[in-house]
């Protein structure tokens, strides 16, 4: 072998050898399994605050009127001592003219005094348990603490996944978050609540990305839609189980005590789940890789072809110094700089991602503020993804990735700003356009995730898709405060949801379709996908488009 020739870092076709090992036989399904409870329980947590720090009922206490029953919550005199209004009515008050006069048909002072104590409907939440009324921002800033963490975490396991492998990003993610979340329930101050908060979602927040790159990075191109129509319905399920459990464990302690514990048992997967096997080829880890490899082919029972074991025999063979020379890489970050086609495709898919997070996660907030009971809004809003996640499953190896993807934010972006010009007396068509809305931004947000990954090289997917991933949580972290902010404009939240989708979908005409392609391993394949596409064998071959292209 040239010295040229031996320092080409991906000459192993794992294309071909996931194809000889099978899809669906017993080593793929076991992983599913193994990967599918890691997904559940990322629903559980993805957006916990919206019941533990949701709003209660709450109203001044009047010390001159409730000496004799102060935990009547709606008593005759009620109406006359609080003034008319939303924030006015809970966090001002009207004193009794006559404090020795019964305060049942008494008469109040018209002027208005700031409240300092509070009778609350419930102890459910976070905001009777440490005393949140009239302090909003407290409330929503939970959320924005949330994602916060977030935005550290992903980057910080990306890195991780990229550097010392998936399967260790995996298991360290979904054990921490089930150590420090339990910690919640124990919380003695706001500030501690909050701290810890974020500390969970440090920890947690990067299960399911590294979930979802296990997933696809065990199977070949052909399945990478079904696969991710798989863990949708994962994360749908989960969400409908976070509703029933939030509402059957009403109490939030309880709540936090129930669901986070288990996740602990997820350090039993340093035994039970193996390695991603590309990424153990990518990485120059070849022994390791086989092993896994042989260990697949025994349980699926297939045997591997005569190209792919001479492929193999040809790597254990490889001397150290050999492996060691094809490994060595130029820094991830110094390769991206250099490449001015991945870095624009990062900056486009930042902004999807900001897109995708800032209008899901809006929605999914605002639905528990929805007409009715805020668990069954939550469950309806969390169902229709469902349509998504199949519509995703039928179309996008069809008519490819783009037109799935730009169809999903022009219809968002136009339902989430024709909720403005409807009028109130029509509430039913508000609800429809806003599960509309919630419908196809949920399918762009599945769809962006297998997109992403596409569209980067083997040894930098992680890394990359966190960066894009952690750049978006820029949309998460804005979301939570969408509450405060139709206090005062209450149209404006639709209109910058439908605004941001608008704009990612224009931004979708500039990137190259990845149907049909196999997922690039080097910076330079990942430059190259809009002029490559993978035939029937598995055979990549040059087709005339133009270069230029992203």
């Amino acid at each position: 072998m040239s010295k040229s020739s031996s320092k080409e870092p991906h000459t192993f076709d794992t294309d071909r050898l996931m194809h000889d090992l099978g899809q669906f036989r017993s080593f793929h399904l076991m992983n599913y399994l193994l990967l599918a409870f890691t997904v559940f329980a990322a629903a559980l947590y993805a957006i916990n605050y919206v019941f533990l720090a949701a709003d209660v009922p709450y109203r001044c206490v009047v010390p001159e009127c409730e000496a004799s029953n102060s935990t009547d919550y709606s008593p005759l005199w009620l109406e006359a001592e609080l003034p008319a209004g939303g924030r006015e009515r809970r966090c001002s008050r009207r004193s009794p003219l006559d404090p020795q006069e019964s305060c049942d048909g008494a008469t109040f002072s018209e002027e208005l005094q700031e409240c300092d104590q509070w009778l609350y409907a419930s102890n459910d939440t976070i905001v009777t348990e440490f005393n949140l009324a009239c302090q909003e921002w407290k409330r929503t800033l939970v959320g924005t603490i949330h994602n916060i963490g977030m935005l550290f975490s992903l980057p910080i396991f990306g890195y991780i996944s990229d550097r010392w492998g998936r399967k260790r990003a995996l298991i360290l993610s979904c054990t921490l978050v089930g150590a420090i979340g339990s910690l919640k329930a124990f919380s003695i101050s706001y500030e501690m609540y909050v701290i810890i908060e974020f500390l969970e979602t440090l920890a947690g927040a990067s299960a399911f990305p590294a979930a979802y790159i296990l997933t696809i990075e065990l199977l070949g191109q052909d399945k990478r839609v079904l696969t991710t129509a798989f863990l949708g319905i994962l994360l749908v399920l989960g969400g409908l189980s976070f509703a029933m459990l939030a509402k059957t464990f009403s109490y939030w302690r309880t709540f936090i005590l129930v669901v986070y514990p288990p996740s602990l048992l997820f350090i039993s997967y340093i035994y039970l789940l193996p390695e991603s096997i590309r990424w153990l080829l990518s990485k120059g880890y070849k022994e390791e890789a086989v092993q896994i490899i042989m260990r697949a082919a025994k349980m699926n029972k297939v045997t591997l072809s005569d190209e792919t074991m001479k492929q193999l025999n040809e790597e254990k063979q490889k001397p150290v110094e050999q492996k060691k020379e094809e490994s060595e890489e130029q820094g991830l970050w110094m390769q991206v700089l250099k490449s001015p086609i991945i870095m624009t495709r990062l900056a486009i898919c930042s902004w999807w991602w900001i897109t995708c997070t800032f209008v899901f996660y809006g929605l999914a907030i605002n639905s528990v503020s929805l007409a009715g009971d805020k668990y069954t809004n939550y469950m309806l809003v969390v169902s229709v993804e469902v349509i998504a996640v199949v519509t995703n499953a039928l179309v996008l190896d069809r008519i490819g990735r783009k037109r799935t993807l730009l169809v999903a934010y022009i219809v968002c972006g136009l339902s989430c700003v024709a909720i403005t010009f409807v009028p109130k007396s029509l509430p039913w068509l508000v609800t429809t356009l806003y599960l509309l809305g919630k419908i196809a931004i949920t399918q762009a947000f599945s769809g962006i995730y297998m997109y992403t990954s596409e569209l980067f090289p083997t040894h930098a997917r992680h890394s990359l898709l966190g960066f894009c991933s952690m750049v978006g949580r820029i949309g998460s972290i804005v979301a939570p405060q969408m509450p405060l902010l139709a206090i005062y404009v209450d149209w404006l939240p639709s209109v910058l949801f439908g605004g941001a989708a608008l704009v990612a979908g224009g931004l979708m005409l500039t990137t190259p379709e990845t149907l049909n392609t196999r997922l690039p391993d080097t910076i330079k394949e990942a430059e190259q996908i809009a002029s490559r596409k993978i035939t029937p064998a598995g055979v990549t071959e040059d087709i005339q488009m133009n270069n230029s292209r992203l």
